[in-house]
């Protein structure tokens, strides 16, 4: 399942450094000029950051937790996007596709990824 940023973020920037699959964007617009794809509805306000679910791996891989939702400083802003259900494995998989160069380790999964 892919993190989205809900209307509470405040643009304040943190999540960008810390996201390992570059899938944080300040606007939608520069998410789908990049050719990413975005959960309907997000993004849609000035202001608000968005994750592209292409990218997004929830982390999986790389760290024990969502680095987004890790460095925010608004409760609740970075969420699990129930418009994307994904498995572990899945997870695993496309962090891999999106860094070959990078060591995935299968054991760094946090606890609300789905088997």
């Amino acid at each position: 399942m892919s993190v989205r940023i809900t209307e509470e973020c405040i643009s304040c920037g943190a999540c960008l450094p810390e996201c390992p699959n570059e899938a944080i964007f300040d606007t939608r617009a520069a998410a789908e000029a990049a050719g990413w794809h975005v959960s309907e509805g997000d993004g849609m306000a000035d202001g608000l950051y968005v994750i592209t679910y292409d990218r997004c791996t929830e982390c999986v891989g790389h760290y024990d937790a969502p680095q987004c939702a890790a460095v925010c400083p608004v409760p609740d802003c970075c969420i699990s996007d129930p418009q994307f259900p994904e498995t572990k494995d899945v997870l695993l998989e496309k962090a891999r596709r999106l860094n070959p160069d990078k060591e995935i380790d299968p054991n760094k999964v946090w606890s609300g990824v789905r088997g």
